[in-house]
């Protein structure tokens, strides 16, 4: 939603820092600018140099998968451009009132845009006509719009034109940043009016590092959520905070690989009916069971050997395996009912699994 047009109040600095000390992490890091982005060197590199030249994109597109940091940057961005004692050019310092209030999600100049698709048009024009104002309290404003994605929604043309003039005809003090994971989904236009920084998934080593550093996660829980997380601090911590839904997704993940592995057809249907009763709970039981089909895969790779791993029966097989989950998960992200696409992916899955068990070095 849009902040209100007037300033929630200035907080006590001693009431502020003990809030913000019991904030998420990621906001607590945000309010310290770039310095505290993440395992996203090459980005915080074209941002802080941007920064150092006094030339600041007016629109950024923040694309990279879900998880990389992208919301967080943008944050760390408003805080730069608004700290009232930065210790270095690009870098904030989580402590003086515009930070503090970064960090709580009180700023009135982070605004935030709402994109439930049922209402962005008008949320789109709300947004035109607060941008006739200047910056509430800050050096300058920044508009957030997370996720981007759904401008690419056939509904939502008119607040994607609305959005593109807006865009064409950026304000002074004012700063846009799109996130998506899906950018090229987006009208060229709207892509062409913005920067674009690409989010990379991070190494198991730094992200490992950065859940027991940052976040203060016992290193054997980090390592075990690294492996899964796939480069996304933001899936590493949901599974942190969340133990008990990460087991049951890989206990749904197991069961789908063993029910196809096996042929045992009616298993299957049983096991993907309650992983696709929530989008994103088969979302994420997909990707367990990616990575499971993943190690597979590789292993086949290797025994197959140099140069013969594309001929390889097996190998081929696991091939299409993987792409069939990554098919079923794009499916689901496009709204598909998540039920049918699991079943659709069982019907791909039982053959190629099936092959794959009678393999040489297969295990049951």
């Amino acid at each position: 939603m849009l902040p209100r047009m007037k300033a929630t109040g200035a907080q006590a600095p001693a009431k502020a820092k003990s809030a913000a000390a019991t904030e998420d992490p990621l906001a607590v890091a945000a309010a310290a600018g770039l310095r505290g982005v993440r395992g996203q060197p090459r980005v915080v590199e074209v941002l802080r140099s941007a920064l150092v030249a006094g030339r600041p994109h007016h629109a950024y597109l923040f694309d990279g998968p879900a998880g990389t940091g992208k919301a967080t940057t943008a944050r760390a961005l408003m805080a730069a451009l608004n700290c009232q004692a930065p210790p270095a050019v690009g870098d904030a310092c989580g402590e003086c009132e515009s930070c503090l209030k970064l960090s709580t999600g009180s700023h009135p100049d982070l605004i935030l845009v709402d994109m439930t698709l049922a209402g962005l048009a008008d949320e789109i024009e709300k947004l035109v006509r607060r941008l006739q104002f200047p910056p509430f309290e800050g050096q300058v404003q920044l508009v957030l719009i997370d996720p981007a994605d759904a401008f690419a929604a056939p509904t939502a043309q008119t607040a994607a034109n609305r959005l593109l003039k807006t865009l064409e005809e950026p304000r002074p003090r004012t700063h846009f940043v799109l996130v998506t994971t899906a950018a090229t989904a987006l009208l060229s236009t709207i892509r062409s009016r913005c920067q674009r920084l690409r989010f990379a998934p991070l190494p198991d080593a730094d992200l490992q590092q950065v859940l027991i550093d940052a976040h203060a996660v016992p290193s054997e829980l980090a390592a075990s959520v690294s492996k899964l997380a796939q480069g996304s601090l933001g899936r590493a911590l949901q599974f942190v905070q969340d133990q008990d839904g990460l087991a049951k997704r890989q206990q749904a993940a197991q069961e789908l690989y063993q029910a196809a592995k096996e042929g045992r057809v009616g298993a299957m249907v049983s096991v993907a009916s309650d992983a696709g009763a929530d989008r994103e709970e088969a979302i994420e039981t997909l990707d367990l069971l990616w990575l499971r089909l993943h190690e597979e895969l590789m292993a086949a790779v290797a025994r197959a050997g140099s140069g013969s791993g594309t001929r390889d029966p097996q190998v081929l097989r696991l091939l299409g395996a993987v792409q069939a989950v990554r098919d079923a998960q794009q499916a689901i992200r496009r709204y598909t009912s998540a039920p049918l696409s699991l079943e659709r992916l069982q019907r791909q899955l039982h053959p190629s699994l099936l092959g794959a068990a009678h393999g040489p070095g297969s295990h049951r």
